[in-house]
């Protein structure tokens, strides 16, 4: 019974991942992340990218 919940489980977060690839709103979420991984690589150097160019 075990095997059978974690297979399940596995196969939902697989299409759930292929769902996120084909929908529009993959592009939405990897621009914010985008967006976000910018803004802590800010925080870590201390300053603004756009104030050392």
């Amino acid at each position: 019974m075990k095997v059978f919940i974690g297979s399940v489980i596995i196969i939902l977060i697989i299409c759930f991942g292929i769902w996120l690839m084909l929908s529009p709103s993959f592009k939405k979420v990897g621009d914010t992340a985008h967006r976000l991984k910018e803004k802590l690589e800010e925080d870590e150097n201390g300053t603004n990218k756009k104030e050392t160019k």
